[in-house]
């Protein structure tokens, strides 16, 4: 079970409406904007020793913002991208379900027939006989899953990809 050859088939199916979109980048300029403002904020601080550990815990705390919008800017700009409802102007949220094995037949039934309200019904378990990856739109109706078993130290294929538009 690989994400990146769910999404490739979700975007190959979906004519045009489900396309790879990478998230906006303004919040981790706006996180890493912080971290500078605080080590510049340690800058004009006078030294002494009422204020070395105010000073200490800037740039701690300041240091530690930075590096998360460096790395964040990073994934924003050169990661892969997720899947983006073009009709609904959002992107889809992803979950994964697990069920014991004993529920197969449930699962496969509720997956084909392509409703979430079926796969939300089930109860799961703790362990990952059976998985489910779906894709939903937060707005409308689509819906797109999948049903795949734990077998032979790999995730084979139960079910076709459902699309429900």
């Amino acid at each position: 079970m690989d994400i990146r050859e769910f999404n490739e088939a979700l975007y190959a199916s979906s004519n045009g409406v489900i396309v790879e979109r990478r998230q906006n980048i303004l919040l981790p300029i706006i996180i890493l904007a912080v971290g500078v403002a605080l080590l510049v904020l340690n800058s004009f601080i006078e030294n002494g020793s009422d204020a070395n550990n105010l000073k200490s815990a800037l740039v701690l705390v300041g240091g530690a913002i930075l590096l998360i919008g460096v790395a964040l800017c990073g994934v924003r700009l050169f990661g892969g991208g997720a899947p983006y409802h073009t009709k609904d102007n959002c992107f889809l949220v992803r979950r994964q379900y697990s069920f014991d094995r004993a529920q197969h037949n449930e699962v496969v039934k509720a997956v084909e027939s392509g409703e979430k309200s079926a796969i939300d019904a089930l109860s799961e378990s703790d362990i990952a006989g059976i998985t489910v990856i779906c894709y939903y739109s937060p707005q409308s109706n689509f819906c797109a899953m999948q049903a795949f078993a734990y077998e032979e130290f790999v995730y084979k294929p139960q079910t076709r990809m459902v699309v429900k538009a």
